[in-house]
């Protein structure tokens, strides 16, 4: 089982960023009318655990955490499909580390990883939207706008992890 290669501080470490995750969705629960503004500090947490925590599932197990936090805090509708969703997010991200191990340190693949992985959401949005019987072009362009705003958030959010892995590096807090 992967879960095991993982020390006690890089469990604490992700445990944090998962716990971070449900704080900033928690305190975040404005009503900002801004579809998406939750993939910021979704992505921001989940590619800065992998960016420290070096080893493959370390941001599947802070999505998890996540997933399981929200589920039992009543964060959000969906139940057992938040820890799906928020796993499914770290799984994107673990996957672009695996293709790009550098991922941390380059703004241009952080950008492009987190974009990907905000796109994750759109696939629940579609089901969604076709268990609810909506038309194919309504929900087409619903899951259209919501996936694009996704995207642009989870971006941003990816962009800001390069500075903070150099920052913690040179402070000489990870190898």
């Amino acid at each position: 089982m992967i879960w095991r290669r993982f020390s006690l501080r890089d469990g604490l470490y992700l445990g944090f960023c998962g716990t971070f995750i449900v704080i900033a969705r928690a305190a975040l629960r404005l009503h900002l009318h801004i579809t998406g503004h939750s993939m910021f500090f979704n992505l921001f947490f989940l590619l800065l655990a992998r960016g420290v925590v070096r080893r493959f599932g370390a941001a599947t197990l802070a999505g998890v955490v996540a997933g399981l936090l929200c589920m039992f805090l009543g964060l959000g509708k969906g139940g057992p499909v938040l820890i799906l969703r928020y796993g499914l997010l770290g799984l994107i991200v673990d996957l672009g580390f695996a293709l790009y191990p550098r991922l941390a340190f380059s703004y241009v693949a952080c950008f492009i990883c987190g974009a990907a992985a905000a796109l994750t959401r759109g696939v629940f949005l579609a089901v969604a939207d076709s268990m609810a019987g909506m038309e194919l072009s309504v929900m087409l362009q619903h899951v259209l706008i919501n996936s694009s705003m996704n995207m642009a958030f989870g971006a941003a959010g990816g962009l800001l992890v390069p500075p903070v892995v150099k920052r913690l590096q040179n402070a000489g807090l990870i190898a």
